[in-house]
C-alpha cells in the first residue's frame, strides 16, 4: 500500500485523541483526490469536515490527519461521539450518474461532468440514481490493507455490514460500514461497490 502524508491544517480538523469502534467508507463524488482537501478547507475551518483516508483510483492512500484524531463526516443525525468514534476513509469515485437523454451519455457531479469511465446499471433505482461509477480493483485492494491495519491498531471487529440499507442500530455497530448505512440520503458508498471483494 502506497500511503502519502499530507500536511492538513489543524484548523480543519480535532486533534484530540478518541478511542474507535467504527470506520465509515464513503465516496468522494470526484474523479480524483487531488482537490478534496481543498474542498474540505473553503470554509476555512468552520465546519471541520473531513476524513482521516483518501485513496485514490490508482490505490495511493492519502492521509490527511491521524487516525486516533478526527472530523466531523456523518453528517445529519449524527452525534459528536459517533464522529468522534469513528474513523472516515474516502474512496475516490464518482457516485451516481445521469443519463442525459440528449447525447445519451452520462453525467456527474448533478449532471455537470461528463463520465467516461465504467459503470453499473441497475435494475431499480436507488437513492435516486439508476447508474453509478465503478471502483477499482487498485483501490479495493489498497482498502484492504488499510482496514486491516487500523482494526488492528484500534481493536476495531474485523466485522463489515454489507447490505445497502439505513438502520439506526448501526450508529453503533463495532466494525466497518458505510455512509449509506448511517443517513438514508446517502449513496456512498454506492451499489456498484462490491463487498465480496473485501478479504480483510
Amino acid at each position: 500500500m502506497k500511503l502519502i502524508k499530507i500536511d492538513f491544517p489543524e484548523s480543519e480538523y480535532f486533534k484530540e485523541k478518541k478511542n474507535k469502534r467504527q470506520i465509515v467508507l464513503h465516496h468522494t463524488v470526484s474523479d480524483s483526490g487531488k482537490y478534496v482537501d481543498d474542498w474540505w478547507m473553503s470554509d476555512k475551518g468552520k465546519s471541520r469536515v473531513a476524513a482521516a483516508f483518501v485513496i485514490e483510483k490508482d490505490g495511493t492512500v492519502i492521509q490527511l490527519f491521524e487516525p486516533e484524531c478526527w472530523a466531523f463526516h456523518i453528517g445529519k443525525g449524527s452525534s459528536i461521539a459517533d464522529n468522534q468514534q469513528s474513523i472516515a476513509i474516502e474512496i475516490v469515485n464518482e457516485g451516481g450518474l445521469t443519463l442525459n437523454k440528449k447525447d445519451n451519455k452520462l453525467y456527474w457531479f448533478d449532471g455537470r461532468k461528463m463520465f467516461t469511465g465504467t459503470y453499473l446499471q441497475l435494475l431499480q433505482s436507488w437513492r435516486g440514481y439508476d447508474y453509478f461509477a465503478q471502483y477499482t480493483d487498485e483501490q479495493y485492494r489498497a482498502l484492504n490493507e488499510l482496514l486491516l491495519k487500523l482494526c488492528s491498531a484500534f481493536s476495531i471487529p474485523t466485522k463489515l455490514i454489507s447490505t445497502y440499507e439505513y438502520a439506526e442500530k448501526y450508529r453503533n455497530f463495532k466494525g466497518v460500514v458505510s455512509h449509506h448505512n448511517l443517513r438514508k440520503d446517502k449513496s456512498d458508498v454506492s451499489k456498484a461497490f462490491d463487498f465480496a471483494k473485501l478479504k480483510f
